[in-house]
């Protein structure tokens, strides 16, 4: 990585390891898509909105991005910053970026000129490209306002628009490759920003440049409660190994059709959206704006057959009124990752959707850590969060991170494997603390594991109310309350009290519109005969979650806004 340093934990005889027992294959995603484009080159590849790109296009609007970004000298090592929506431009990019042996770093779209001037100042970013307007918000003036701040950024490309001063359209990377004709005059400019072409047998290929399965293909900064992102550093192979070993696992094949309703500039979407789909030579189909009736429509409309995303968003799809109205026949598996899968839900969505889901636990530092087969039990597919991958390992830990603990013991999940990341970016300090040279990557998540090594996720370290020295694990109690008929949507934050330090606050969304009391919630609980001390002592309903693109709740955004006195709050007459 040119003008970069990166100092990697994992020892190199574990890496060793991987590559000897064919975990890691040494091959960059760029070999698939071309061989992807030399198998079917008229099967349609992407579809977004009116657009529809086949892989022959696809190849030759990778081809000529290619170009224009090695003649601005991006190349081997060098970072691409991407802050797009989803959109085909996206993925012309990462296969571009690939071909050069540049290293993609998606940015999501909120993402603002704090975080922003950050990461692209940490990266060291020489390029990136960003929209002219995204839902009313005016990227090239912020970007604007950033550059004098990042002098490693030498050029900014905008979509659908020339930006401000010294930025140049996104048309100018996607303009032919200027070959002599047989009268020696030029091909003509390109003209008109969303024109597609087919494949350019005069154009000259740009060719690949040779990497190593070590040598880094992605950026990812984590998107979730922290106010200094981690940018996590993903290589060919740890990124390979997820979308293989996943399509191995639920019998993905380029027959498929993947869904991608997850923003594709966060790790969720990027990986299980655009590189699964080109990895398999399968048809990626973008959804741009979340919306569950239109989710359904692409479904239908398209054969979508595959998607992973977060547990809330099966369950929206399940409230639409379309459910029983259209043909979603096609669709087969929903990975779920991110919160539990209540029973009901998971027994619904076979009943009334056709499709099995599957308990799943990743994070951006290990994209899948532990999956469930479609064909385990209904009580390991939605009571879990999955067993090891492949070729990894599981393990509880206890609360010094210096011995495992049995099965049914709660303590910190610890995963290794060759799906784990190597390490963050330019944050040594926080690399140490996470991942260990003998390849075990400490998550932060509580969890517990059974006799069978499927792990069940109880909450986050962080994410434990200490009500006078008794510890409430939230995971535990949202997992009670996910089944109240009344409830469709629930996050339990811990809040603070001036004699007992901490009580439960439980925010909720409700199903339909439905009204629910503080008192149903105690009933509901009591009649499970769970500790009273556990109970929730306040209640905010809400329409919707704050929630992260990739759709984590936010839960910081719910305790501030209840510090601060933003919330209509009930709570009970009498502490329990």
């Amino acid at each position: 990585m040119p003008g970069l340093t990166f100092d990697r934990t994992l020892s190199p005889e574990i890496a060793q390891r991987y590559k000897r027992e064919g975990y890691w294959i040494g091959k960059n995603l760029i070999a698939y898509f071309d061989a992807a484009v030399a198998r079917h080159p008229d099967k349609t590849a992407i579809v977004a909105g009116d657009v529809r790109l086949t892989y022959g296009q696809l190849a030759t609007e990778v081809n000529r991005v290619a170009y224009h970004l090695r003649s601005l000298g991006i190349g081997a090592g060098d970072v691409v910053s991407v802050q797009l929506y989803n959109t085909p431009e996206f993925v012309m990019i990462h296969l571009a970026a690939s071909r050069l042996g540049a290293i993609t770093n998606p940015l999501l779209h909120n993402y603002r000129a704090s975080e922003l001037t950050y990461i692209l100042g940490l990266a060291k970013s020489k390029i990136a490209i960003i929209p002219q307007l995204y839902r009313k918000f005016d990227y090239p003036a912020m970007y604007a306002g950033m550059w004098p701040e990042l002098p490693a950024l030498e050029h900014v490309f905008v979509l659908g628009g020339a930006g401000l001063a010294g930025m140049r359209p996104f048309d100018a990377l996607r303009g032919p490759i200027p070959v002599a004709t047989p009268d020696g005059s030029r091909l003509p400019e390109r003209v008109g920003a969303r024109t597609v072409t087919g494949p350019a047998t005069a154009e000259p290929q740009v060719p690949t440049v040779p990497t190593t399965g070590d040598d880094i293909t992605a950026l990812i900064f984590t998107s979730g409660t922290e106010s200094k992102p981690k940018g996590v550093v993903h290589s060919h192979n740890t990124q390979m190994y997820g979308t293989l070993w996943m399509a191995k696992l639920l019998g993905l094949t380029g027959d498929d059709i993947v869904w991608a309703p997850s923003p594709i500039s966060h790790g969720t979407g990027f990986q299980w959206g655009v590189r699964e789909a080109v990895t398999l030579g399968a048809t990626l189909v973008l959804q741009d704006i979340w919306n569950p009736d239109e989710a359904l429509k692409l479904i239908a409309r398209e054969r979508c057959t595959f998607t992973l995303g977060a547990t809330p968003f099966a369950a929206m799809l399940m409230e639409s009124p379309l459910i029983g109205s259209l043909d979603l026949s096609s669709f087969r598996v929903f990975a779920c990752a991110g919160a539990a899968i209540p029973h009901q839900l998971g027994v619904d969505m076979r009943q009334k959707f056709g499709c099995t889901l599957i308990g799943m636990w990743g994070m951006t530092e290990c994209f899948v850590g532990s999956a469930s087969a479609p064909d385990a039990p209904d009580d390991k597919l939605w009571g879990t969060d999955g067993c090891a991958m492949p070729g990894g390992e599981l393990a509880i830990f206890d609360e010094v991170r210096s011995k495992t603990l049995p099965p049914g013991e709660v303590g910190e999940l610890a995963a290794r494997g060759p799906f784990v990341a190597l390490g963050y970016f330019g944050d040594p300090e926080r690399s140490r603390e996470t991942f260990t040279p003998d390849g075990w990557l400490f998550s932060n998540d509580l969890a517990t594991i059974d006799a069978d090594g499927y792990i069940r996720l109880v909450g986050r370290k962080k994410e434990i109310v200490n009500r006078g020295g008794l510890k409430i694990s939230v995971r535990q109690m949202e997992d009670y309350l996910v089944g109240h008929p009344k409830i469709l949507n629930i996050a339990i934050v811990g809040v603070p009290d001036r004699l007992l330090g901490e009580k439960s606050c439980a925010c909720v969304v409700p199903r339909g519109n439905q009204a629910i009391t503080l008192q149903e919630i105690t009933e509901f609980l009591e009649a499970q005969e769970v500790a009273k001390y556990k109970f929730p002592e306040y209640l905010v309903i809400l329409p919707e979650m704050p929630t992260t693109p990739s759709g984590k709740i936010q839960k910081f955004v719910l305790r501030d806004n209840f510090v601060k006195g933003l919330y209509s709050v009930a709570s009970t007459a009498t502490s329990p």
